[in-house]
């Protein structure tokens, strides 16, 4: 072997060597954490919150805020629809000051598997948790929702771990590695500056601290349009003046009038602009 390619060689040597040091440094205590250090599941283990539930009042036309306290807790060890291992969690919930009695409100069914946390609340099935547990990781968390009609605004939502490993503060609790899983930000329209004119808001964020769980939620779902009321429903015959009255539901109008060779037709009135929806808000105020 000549000179020249001696030293070629042993620098050649030196510098894999120095590129696997760093490599092995690059990823040395940067191994994501499971997302089951945010959601831990050991029956007896609670959370309460204060509870502020949105609702609309005045014929729809106004936000106002109920609040409570409300307690999360894992009541017992069960198996879900699948056949697997499961928590059911119960909410109870009592007046905001604490004097009142806790009353049942909830029950939600966790399913923790070697990837996903599913949590089923009235009957859908959303993917809260995942792995990786690392910044920017995201996935469809309503994918096992069927999303039409009442529930299309739940369709597309892509989940995605922000902020984690930071410290949180909610109330007087102090955590010190949370993770915040952003679901949903959209908006349209402002119903204050433009009052006639159609507007929504879907805005979902939830944050998970270390060995605690579900810490903060921040859920908000509304429409603002002109309400459209039907009535004098009937079912008018093609080709002809007649007409029968719609029987009342839960009869498929529609349905019907297609039988008799006709169609559905209804008188309409235009409402106010008003809101359709909910929210809710949820920050830990004690947790064992």
């Amino acid at each position: 072997m000549t000179t020249s390619k001696k030293y070629f060689s042993f620098w050649s040597i030196v510098l894999l060597c120095f590129a696997f040091q760093f490599c092995k440094k690059q990823t040395d205590g940067f191994a994501p954490e499971s997302y089951t250090e945010y959601y831990p599941l050991e029956v007896g283990k609670y959370i309460i919150y204060r509870l502020d539930s949105t609702v609309f009042v005045n014929f729809d036309t106004e936000k106002e805020i109920h609040s409570y306290q409300a307690k999360d807790i894992v009541d017992a060890k069960i198996t879900d629809a699948a056949g697997r291992p499961a928590y059911r969690i119960r909410r109870l919930i009592r007046n905001l000051d604490g004097t009142g009695e806790w009353r049942d409100n909830a029950t939600f069914m966790v399913t923790s598997l070697d990837r996903s946390l599913e949590v089923v609340e009235d009957n859908l099935r959303f993917i809260k948790l995942t792995n990786p547990v690392k910044e920017n990781y995201y996935w469809e968390g309503n994918s096992y929702i069927y999303a039409v009609d009442d529930l299309s605004y739940l369709q597309y939502w892509e989940y995605v771990y922000q902020d984690v490993a930071l410290p949180y503060t909610v109330n007087d609790l102090s955590f010190d590695n949370t993770v915040t899983v952003l679901q949903v930000d959209e908006a349209a329209g402002d119903p204050e500056l433009f009052p006639n004119s159609y507007a929504s808001k879907d805005y979902s964020a939830e944050v998970y601290a270390k060995n605690a769980g579900l810490i903060y939620k921040d859920f908000i779902h509304w429409t603002y349009e002109k309400k459209i009321q039907e009535y004098n429903c009937r079912i008018k015959f093609t080709g002809s003046t007649d007409s029968l009255q719609c029987p009342p539901p839960p009869a498929d109008c529609d349905s019907l009038a297609r039988v008799m060779n006709g169609y559905r037709k209804c008188d309409t009135i235009s409402g106010p602009f008003s809101y359709i929806g909910y929210g809710i808000k949820l920050s830990a105020i004690e947790h064992n």
